[in-house]
């Protein structure tokens, strides 16, 4: 029973730490979704091509940071 709480304790721990970062990303997804439209990120970043994979990749490197 023990290991149980301890678990579930661990848990609650790792989502109140994590919790801040979760809201900042939501904040900005928000954001870029009211500002950015839809096509113009469709027409940089989808088509499978050498270009939109490079930008891809080059606004994805803040990610891990």
């Amino acid at each position: 029973m023990n290991l149980v709480f301890d678990s579930i304790s661990a848990s609650w721990q790792l989502l109140l730490e994590s919790s801040i970062y979760i809201l900042f990303g939501l904040l900005i997804s928000g954001l870029l979704r009211a500002f950015l439209h839809p096509h113009a990120v469709a027409r940089h970043l989808g088509g499978g091509r050498f270009s939109s994979v490079f930008k891809a990749a080059l606004l994805g490197i803040p990610i891990p940071l």
